[in-house]
């Protein structure tokens, strides 16, 4: 099998289905699975969306997996060559799919392929960046965003000095894999799945710079083009938000988890 696509999905089941349409355009002529892992699921949802949707496996759990363990779930069940991995609220363009496929079989060197992200509005959505530094969260956290020395920190954390919109695709150190990440199954033999020590975040940035340290590389490709139906919910009141939500919480655990375990590790095989 050529291609796998895992979804995870968490009861939004509108934007599934729009999702799933949009999909099996773009799987007409490829070898290919869909793969929808339904966290908290609903069994007349459920039968709804099989009768709807009946090339699709459905992976079922009672509990919420998060994204980290729902994405998991997914690969573990994947057969495909290459494995694209997506959230529910994120469509693919037309001839994208079909894009980063051929762009991936034509240069061996690289394990994960994102595209150009878009909101709905056609407004460009971050998704790649450089690795964070404590500095960098307390820039994007705090007050002190506004000073100059941070505006310069996050204009660097967000590529702002680099011109990531080449027709080769641009190296860059890590992607938002919930927006959309093309990856080479045969890579996952020696990177491994995403660590479920993570709970949501940070599993992203974990997985990229492990994929780098193995030598494959991770590239922004912005040829191809996905719709996302993004809210950031964890970044929604700032510092008081860790008072009073708990996807705010749940980033600052996943990023304390992240910096101490790669505390001592060097980031000397990145993109720059």
């Amino acid at each position: 099998m050529e291609l796998s696509v895992v979804i995870t999905h968490h009861r939004e089941v509108d934007l599934l289905r729009k999702c799933l349409k949009a999909l099996k355009k773009e799987l007409i002529g490829i070898d290919a699975e869909i793969i929808v892992v339904l966290s908290e699921y609903q069994p007349k949802i459920f039968e709804i969306l099989k009768q709807e949707f009946p090339e699709a496996k459905f992976l079922l759990f009672k509990d919420n997996l998060f994204y980290v363990r729902s994405a998991n779930r997914g690969l573990k069940e994947a057969r495909g060559n290459f494995v694209l991995i997506i959230n529910d609220d994120v469509f693919v363009s037309e001839n994208s799919l079909g894009l980063m496929l051929d762009f991936l079989k034509n240069n061996p060197k690289i394990g994960l392929l994102g595209p150009k992200i878009l909101y709905p509005n056609g407004l460009e959505q971050p998704s790649c960046f450089r690795f964070y530094t404590p500095l960098t969260v307390l820039c994007r956290r705090t007050i002190l965003g506004k000073m100059k020395f941070c505006q310069k920190n996050l204009s660097r954390f967000l590529y702002q000095d680099k011109n990531l919109n080449q027709p080769e695709g641009a190296e860059v150190d890590w992607m938002m894999n919930g927006s959309g990440v093309l990856l080479r199954k045969e890579c996952l033999q020696k990177i491994g799945l995403l660590d479920e020590r993570f709970c949501h975040y940070f599993s992203d940035v974990d997985w990229c710079r492990r994929f780098w340290q193995n030598g494959f590389k991770v590239v922004y490709f912005p040829k191809a083009v996905f719709y996302h139906y993004h809210g950031k919910r964890s970044g929604q009141g700032g510092i008081l938000s860790l008072f009073f939500n708990k996807i705010a919480r749940i980033h600052l655990i996943d990023g304390l988890r992240y910096f101490w375990k790669w505390r001592l590790k060097s980031d000397a095989n990145v993109a720059n």
